[in-house]
């Protein structure tokens, strides 16, 4: 794989680093936790040849220095930031496309400022602040699903962020023991270069996104989830798509929420599907 080499921009009083290739519907890629830009480069080709593909690194993401000690580190400066970009871009409404926490991230931005947002496609997004709103049973199955992310967080309390980082990706690609060493080089490397944010990411606030605000949503939006979805994944998606009835749902065959890294093909022919229909 070439790696992209990045542009820079001036966004929120931050410098943020993207990759911005052909012309088109502006499509702006998000990142999720633990990763940077340099996770969505195998949906470059693909997506630029009839769109503009763009990409970026959230705050405290990436190689670089942080611009402080992380205590801005939050849904907020994440979706401020992004605000902030997509108004640098003077590209008008761009789509957004989501994996895991920044699923949260893109609905806050279109809440705000509805006129930067064409539409949306969220793969697995992680919106914790849903799970209270959902029948206790539901709840009481996701905290025991949940469970599989202790080994991953005392780790994080134990100041060990590389064991954390590989426990973290096991644990939600649902892996065996020793699992990490499988996955492509690339995203290993991707992965280790950004498990110093595991900490403050674990410890931070998650702002209350209820149902009823995502109801106010009118972009058109696409969840996707894995076939083999955990349950949380599996009843954020399911829960969302009741809260927007503008949404539609689909499944992505054979993975869980390793999709982005694993079925790239078929989440790439879904999010030009959506763009064709939008």
């Amino acid at each position: 794989m070439v790696a992209q080499q990045p542009l820079t921009m001036e966004a929120n009083g931050v410098t943020l680093p993207y990759v911005d290739e052909g012309e088109g519907k502006p499509v702006v890629f998000v990142p999720a936790a633990i990763v940077d830009h340099r996770m969505w480069e195998p949906y470059s080709e693909a997506i630029s040849q009839d769109h503009r593909f763009i990409t970026y690194t959230q705050r405290y993401f990436g190689t670089e220095p942080w611009p402080d000690d992380g205590e801005q580190f939050s849904v907020e400066t994440h979706a401020a930031d992004l605000a902030a970009f997509i108004e640098a871009l003077d590209a008008g409404p761009v789509y957004l496309v989501t994996w895991s926490y920044s699923g949260q991230i893109a609905p806050q931005v279109a809440l705000a400022h509805p006129e930067l947002v064409s539409g949306m496609v969220h793969y697995e997004p992680y919106v914790p602040s849903l799970v209270a709103e959902m029948p206790e049973e539901r709840q009481a199955a996701i905290a025991e699903e949940g469970e599989k992310y202790g080994p991953g967080i005392e780790a994080v309390e134990t100041g060990d962020e590389v064991q954390a980082t590989k426990l973290f990706i096991e644990a939600v690609f649902q892996r065996s023991p020793g699992g990490f060493a499988q996955e492509p080089e690339y995203m290993r490397t991707i992965w280790l270069d950004n498990a110093r944010t595991l900490p403050p990411w674990v410890n931070m606030t998650q702002p209350p996104i209820s149902c009823d605000d995502l109801a106010t949503l009118e972009q058109p939006t696409l969840l996707l989830k894995g076939e083999q979805a955990d349950i949380y994944f599996e009843s954020i998606v399911d829960f969302m798509a009741q809260c927007q009835p503008q949404a539609e749902v689909q499944v992505i065959p054979g993975v869980n929420h390793d999709g982005p890294v694993h079925a790239v093909e078929p989440f790439t022919a879904a999010i030009l599907d959506f763009l064709a229909e939008h």
